[in-house]
């Protein structure tokens, strides 16, 4: 699914009107009615029910319009009020001048009385519509629409956004001031980066998006670069087994982790390998831990590494780590590392990194070796993979938390060119941005992976997935879904609260099992 930009959504509308003679006016009708269809589908009472529409006087106005029009020919009881602080633009006019020629209630919100009035309006309304603003806004909202936008919030009134939220910002999901609270968003043509960023999607309540006539040929004419993952993805990517297959045929992943006091860490990124199909798991870890890992996952072959006895990774086990790098198919690094020995820790990073060609994941305090050593991204052979989520990544870039989650996307996609490696970062909607600037948006997650090893688990699927021969965006994507989708079906079956990692691994099963079947 293709996510726009109000930039991008602007030149598909302007490639659609001039170089394919297709009339504004005429997109407007299709939007408006699309809008009705849906509103059909949800409610099956709809020419019962009373509908009051707050149009502006761009072209989500004129939706607006169109939508009141095809309201009434259904028999719904349907009122407008106009809040236009500039002149209509012309489709919206001529929409204009066709209501008014019905007997539709239309009035103008301007002063005191008018919106005593339109108070008065929502106290006997089931459905309010917001066709106020659409997707060029780029400033605060003026006191009249902020005023209208609060009383409609405050409203019990079933509310629903034609395009996007009035005060939503198309590009980042930021509110301009204020912004209107839809339980519904039906989106015109394409659905819009912002409704899936920052407070877009609460703002947003439940999201389509409908077709209004625009041709795909005018979207693949756009360089769009940003896409949404939703829970059809896996299934057009997952590939069945072969019969004649065996352990060899779905790769050798190494892993590399752990420390006394975090085996479970290292545990559970090898037990989301398992789980997503990888053929053979070595598990490189501090010899004082090896016992404990090895009786937790006796498919994995652990090799315990000299530690002189630190129960952390030491320079000593640096010859041993060198033997299990070759042959491997991908590698991951970093869950359960220790913080005790930044030096010690840091010499094993940069052996990896330096001396394999096959695809890395480097997650958890892995990446946190990495602050003020980024030059060493630079000298990895093969693709790497980092996963952070929002504090390491604040880290990372130097930022603070606060700015990293408040533009997820851009800093993704930044570090990711900067560096040419695959960003995975975590969190709602999780983000993973491509060295050449694609970037894909997880639509498939819950609270139920807010949990303690939730992301070891994923370092694993990752690593899995590459290890089988995935190229590094199918597999980050793929992972990510997959880790989705489980944490979907915990929620379901043991709740948001008491959701735990392992019941997320055993999750993992079932979800393949049902893409594949």
């Amino acid at each position: 699914m293709k996510l726009v930009t109000s930039q991008q959504m602007k030149a598909i509308d302007q490639r659609a009107i001039l170089e394919w003679q297709i009339p504004e006016i005429v997109l407007m009708e299709n939007a408006g009615r699309a809008v009705v269809d849906r509103l059909e589908k949800k409610f099956a009472n709809l020419a019962n029910m009373t509908v009051t529409i707050v149009a502006g006087s761009g072209n989500n106005g004129g939706d607006g319009l169109v939508t009141a029009r095809h309201l009434y020919n259904l028999g719904t009881t349907v009122k407008v009020f106009l809040l236009a602080e500039r002149p209509f633009s012309e489709s919206t006019q001529s929409n204009l001048t066709i209501l008014q020629k019905l007997p539709v209630r239309i009035y103008s919100i301007e002063n005191a009385n008018s919106i005593h009035l339109f108070k008065a309006t929502l106290n006997y309304t089931d459905i309010v519509i917001d066709a106020i603003l659409g997707t060029g806004i780029n400033r605060a909202v003026s006191p009249l629409i902020e005023e209208v936008m609060a009383i409609i919030n405050k409203r019990s009134c079933y509310k629903v956004a034609i395009d996007l939220p009035s005060g939503l910002n198309a590009d980042n999901g930021m509110v301009w001031g204020s912004a209107i609270k839809a339980d519904l968003t039906v989106a015109l043509a394409a659905i819009k980066r912002g409704e899936l960023l920052n407070e877009g999607q609460a703002l947003c309540g439940e999201l389509i998006c409908v077709d209004i006539g625009i041709p795909k040929d005018i979207f693949d004419a756009e360089a769009i670069t940003t896409f949404a993952l939703d829970n059809t993805y896996l299934a057009g990517v997952l590939k069945p087994r072969v019969r004649q297959s065996h352990k060899g045929t779905y790769g050798h992943l190494l892993t590399i982790g752990g420390s006394k006091g975090m085996s479970g860490s290292i545990a559970l990124t090898n037990k989301g390998a398992l789980r997503s199909g990888v053929g053979v798991l070595t598990s490189a870890v501090p010899e004082s831990i090896y016992l404990p890992v090895a009786v937790m996952q006796p498919e994995v072959m652990v090799h315990g590494l000299n530690d002189q006895g630190s129960g952390h990774f030491h320079r000593k086990g640096l010859t041993q780590l060198q033997e299990l790098l070759v042959g491997q198919d991908a590698l991951v690094i970093g869950p359960g590392f220790s913080k005790m020995d930044e030096d010690e820790l840091t010499a094993f990073l940069e052996e990896v990194i330096t001396a394999v060609e096959c695809p890395l994941v480097i997650d958890a305090d892995g990446l946190n070796l990495l602050v003020n050593r980024l030059e060493l991204l630079t000298a990895a052979k093969g693709p790497l993979i980092l996963t952070p989520h929002p504090g390491e990544m604040a880290r990372l870039t130097g930022m603070t938390t606060v700015d990293v989650q408040t533009n997820r996307l851009a800093v993704a996609e930044n570090f990711a060119k900067t560096y040419g490696v695959f960003v995975v970062l975590k969190g709602a909607n999780t983000i993973i941005a491509a060295p050449d600037g694609t970037i894909w948006l997880n639509l498939v997650d819950s609270p139920a992976l807010a949990t303690a090893g939730s992301g070891d688990v994923l370092s694993g699927i990752i690593g899995a997935f590459l290890a089988q021969g995935y190229a590094p965006a199918e597999a980050c994507t793929a992972a990510v879904n997959l880790h989705g989708q489980a944490g979907v079906l915990v929620a379901q079956k043991k709740g948001e609260i008491s959701s735990q990692s392992g019941d997320l691994i055993e999750e993992i099963a079932n979800v393949i099992r049902e893409v594949m079947s």
